[in-house]
């Protein structure tokens, strides 16, 4: 009898469950204004932080890596600025982060502070 009934669970109680926790799982996620979201890029291999103020302001932090180079951190800034923007004439001020041509020879056990920059894209009419 006990056989039977895990039988049945398993049959008609764990699918309609499993569906309901992975589509729990799937739905929208809601973006709080000022509240910075973690993403990971896997084609880049880099983690980032995008706080949206509104439609046309961000703040964008890219999290330092010893194993991606400064200059891929910036590439993937202005990458991302464009995809956020969706067109070009966005206005990007960085705020930290930025690494001199001499820091690795100059400091070489320098822990760099993570690449953070304000977005602003341009309004369309």
């Amino acid at each position: 009898m006990k056989r039977l009934t895990t039988k049945l669970a398993y049959k008609y109680i764990l699918p309609p469950l499993c569906a309901l926790f992975l589509g729990a799982c799937a739905g929208p996620s809601t973006v709080v204004l000022g509240q910075a979201k973690s993403e990971w890029d896997f084609d880049h291999h880099l983690q980032f932080k995008k706080t949206k103020f509104d439609d046309n302001h961000y703040k964008l932090e890219v999290i330092a890596n010893n194993k991606v180079s400064f200059e891929r951190l910036s590439a993937f800034l202005l990458r991302r600025s464009y995809l956020i923007c969706g067109t070009y004439g966005y206005k990007l001020e960085l705020i930290k982060g930025v690494e001199s041509f001499d820091f690795p020879r100059a400091s070489p056990n320098l822990i760099m502070p993570n690449l953070t920059a304000k977005l602003e894209c341009a309004i369309s009419k």
